[in-house]
């Protein structure tokens, strides 16, 4: 118990001894994590905004005029029954026409050749949501069944091919590159954080190898560097998960509003996720800190 309390004061000593490396070392640690949770924050407001943009599109399928209700009405149940749609709305003639209307309502010469015509020249319309871009041909493949097929007039879905076929490019590039990022960044750090380590017990080898002339042990010598970078570690992330929240709160009101008052699942990625975050973090961190340590007073006992 004394030898452990000793090796514990020890630690802080030596901390205390070398303020000014300690606190350069914690610097590099939290800038290390934070690149690396900065990242992370910005690859999940990147996924929402593909999201988003997904949510956006839609495919109208439209039926022809003497298409009947029961069958439109089938139809929309059938759509909404499999599992790759998110919503099926099914617009009736007159809501159609009123809607085209609406469109051209700066066009008077279609509107007047409206006006003209005796009955109502528009069908109804399937309005499909997919959960995911590319359920769309599955979900126009599965409504144009020989059932509703002689009923269907035309579908948007080629409108709107070239708009899915983006985003879905566009979310995998960024997904990549984001994971590419972190990825170097989490190298990047884990590599400065090793040199400032290795710094900080550099500035002590003379009395690591003085304790070694008057017979300490080399357990009882590593152990204090062991403790000095596991308090190192555990500082660095107190601080980066401090900022990190801070940021979020501070952002999250700005991003909402950059959203349209729709959630940018900031918050929502860091609070789901924070166990595994803290996890891996803070454990690769303290074993980084704790192996370095050891071997690089272990280099200067040898000597």
């Amino acid at each position: 118990m004394t030898m452990a309390w000793r090796i514990f004061i020890a630690s802080w000593k030596h901390f205390a001894r070398n303020l000014w490396i300690g606190v350069a070392t914690v610097f590099v640690f939290t800038m290390a994590l934070l690149s690396v949770n900065v990242l992370l924050g910005v690859n999940s407001v990147i996924e929402q905004v593909v999201t988003l943009l997904e949510q956006k599109v839609d495919v109208t399928v439209t039926f022809t005029s003497d298409a009947p209700p029961a069958l439109l009405d089938q139809a929309r149940f059938y759509v909404v029954s499999l599992p790759q749609t998110a919503e099926a709305r099914l617009v009736s003639p007159q809501e159609a026409l009123d809607a085209f209307k609406v469109r051209n309502k700066n066009n008077p010469k279609i509107l007047d050749a409206l006006s003209e015509l005796a009955t109502n020249p528009l069908g109804a319309q399937l309005i499909i949501k997919a959960k995911h871009s590319e359920d769309y041909p599955f979900l126009l493949e599965a409504v144009r069944n020989p059932q509703y097929a002689p009923f269907i007039r035309n579908s948007s879905y080629d409108d709107h091919r070239e708009a899915i076929v983006k985003i879905q490019d566009a979310g995998a590039q960024i997904r990549l590159f984001a994971s590419a990022l972190v990825a170097i960044f989490a190298l990047f750090g884990l590599l400065a954080a090793f040199n400032a380590i290795r710094v900080a017990i550099y500035t002590q080898r003379e009395e690591i190898a003085i304790m070694r002339l008057v017979g300490a042990s080399a357990s009882y010598i590593k152990m204090p560097f062991v403790l000095e970078g596991v308090w190192i570690a555990l500082l660095s992330a107190l601080l980066t998960f401090s900022g990190v929240w801070l940021c979020v709160h501070l952002l999250e009101p700005r991003l909402t509003i950059l959203f349209d008052g729709r959630d940018p699942g900031l918050m929502a990625f860091f609070v789901q996720n924070l166990v595994p975050l803290v996890g891996i973090q803070l454990g690769g961190l303290l074993v980084l800190s704790a192996f370095v340590s050891w071997m690089a007073v272990g280099r200067y006992i040898r000597r």
